[in-house]
């Protein structure tokens, strides 16, 4: 018919029960050819069993069919993976859809980064996705609401302790009740990678942002440190794995610079984000030497190990908490006065 789009050739990598929930949100003017699995066992090739008439590829098997797209039909941390397998067996990241992204009850827009990656408008926030982490702490943040509390505050101030891409710093940013966000990264590519994110945003919520490439603690100075990992969401500044990446980072002592900041904005109400993978503990003890919490009127955090020295001190100091996930591992700690 004149006028009429051509017929997209979709691959459908996924066949569980998220395809199946959701599978009607797809667009309608596919058509699907093939679809594909990690697994030997479920490929075609392998067994030679067709998934509802079509064939069963392996990643490295998608050259063998002509198509237009790929879309990633899982949750979303397998399909943050998924993706990477695909990259990695050269499909082009602009043929990769995600329809858990189409599902999002939000807005989600995404592009294909020149130099790998995506890079993503969520709910009014753009932020570049890189390595299987950065999709994962956005995952945290905009999908699964890790920081979405109610708050009884109608302005304030957020301190983003372990800022990593910048993830965070811009999803209270874009809140009209924050007014200012101070957030503070040790590790200076993490850093860079998080201005670059805040660069990509429309001037009222970059300028909101004060980010500083430090990290606090309880000790004031430089030190060298390894970088275990690419992947920036699972560094800390406690490894000293001689066979790695050396770098240097700054320490500042949290309670002095903190302190300062709650002159700076004094009569706000003050958040206090923390995600800073067991500097927690060394962080909180000089706070409180320094009177911090008198100032600072909930916290949002992640804990790694024994939440108690943390629960005690902030009960001491007039908290009612919350905490969510299995005490022997890694938590999150919500309080407010």
């Amino acid at each position: 018919m004149k006028g009429s789009r051509k017929m997209e050739k979709a691959v459908i990598y996924g066949r569980g029960g998220y395809y199946r929930q959701h599978r009607d949100k797809l667009p309608s003017d596919i058509e699907i050819i093939a679809y594909a699995d990690s697994f030997v066992e479920s490929a075609t090739s392998a067994t030679g069993k067709l998934f509802e008439g079509k064939p069963v590829l392996l990643p490295w098997e998608l050259h063998k069919v002509d198509y237009d797209k790929v879309y990633i039909c899982t949750d979303y941390a397998v399909g943050n993976r998924i993706f990477y397998t695909l990259i990695e067996n050269d499909v082009a990241p602009d043929k990769i859809l995600f329809l858990n992204r189409i599902v999002f009850p939000g807005s989600w827009e995404y592009v294909a980064a020149e130099d790998g990656g995506v890079i993503s408008s969520i709910d009014g926030v753009r932020i570049k996705e890189r390595y299987i982490t950065d999709f994962d702490i956005i995952v945290e943040i905009f999908v699964k609401g890790v920081y979405r509390a109610i708050l009884p505050f109608s302005d304030y101030i957020v301190i983003d302790m372990g800022m990593n891409i910048g993830a965070a710093s811009l999803y209270f940013a874009q809140k009209p009740e924050v007014s200012k966000v101070y957030g503070f990264e040790p590790f200076p590519d993490t850093y860079e990678q998080a201005i670059e994110n805040f660069a990509r945003n429309e001037q009222p919520i970059r300028d909101k942002i004060e980010a500083y490439n430090i990290a606090l603690l309880d000790v004031e100075g430089a030190m060298r440190v390894a970088v275990p990992y690419e992947q920036t969401g699972w560094r800390n500044i406690f490894s000293q794995d001689k066979d790695k990446e050396q770098t240097e980072i700054v320490c500042r002592e949290a309670g002095k610079v903190i302190g300062d900041i709650l002159k700076e904005n004094h009569g706000k109400n003050v958040v206090l984000k923390c995600d800073v993978e067991g500097s927690e503990f060394k962080i909180f003890e000089s706070l409180e030497a320094a009177s911090c919490f008198s100032r600072i009127d909930a916290v949002m955090m992640e804990v790694h190990g024994d939440s108690a020295p943390l629960t005690g001190m902030l009960r001491k100091h007039g908290y009612k908490l919350f905490l969510l996930g299995e005490a022997s591992g890694i938590q999150m700690l919500y309080a407010v006065k």
